[in-house]
């Protein structure tokens, strides 16, 4: 059978503000991605100093919590804790990098190319597998991952 499902697209909209003496700036900025294949959205908890495998996108066909390699157009990674930071960690091929995510706080990735070395000019490797680490307590973690 033929899949009936059409690609869509898929909007990302962030707005900042700042209220300063009652002057309001506001900054909107909208990303949309087209051709989306794939979305998953989920929230898992992170049990306390343990790692948990969260994304793998290193896979040839899509499957649960599994992507095809390059195929990553945004992924969004929320703490919903409100006490503990948690540590998120890519890694690819030839290495991986960390990084920590306070509580009630967000990273976004954009793009599956990363290097784990002093850049150069060129990224050398693509996002293979994400795995998050609850540094002090358990962590509940949500993520929302575009591929198209």
């Amino acid at each position: 059978m033929a899949s009936t499902l059409i690609p869509t697209s898929y909007k990302i909209k962030i707005t900042e503000e700042q209220i300063v003496r009652n002057n309001v700036i506001k900054n909107e900025i909208t990303h949309v991605i087209p051709n989306v294949t794939n979305i998953d959205h989920r929230v898992v908890t992170c049990p306390q100093t343990t790692s948990i495998d969260l994304l793998n996108i290193n896979g040839i066909n899509p499957g649960a919590g599994t992507f095809p390699s390059g195929s990553l157009k945004y992924a969004r990674i929320t703490n919903l804790d409100d006490t503990y930071s948690v540590a998120v960690i890519f890694s690819g091929s030839q290495g991986e990098y960390t990084q920590k995510v306070t509580p009630t706080s967000s990273i976004f990735v954009v793009s599956p190319q990363i290097t784990s070395s002093n850049f150069n000019g060129t990224f050398g490797d693509n996002v293979e597998f994400v795995q998050v680490y609850a540094i002090s307590g358990s962590v509940d973690i949500e993520y929302v991952l575009i591929n198209a």
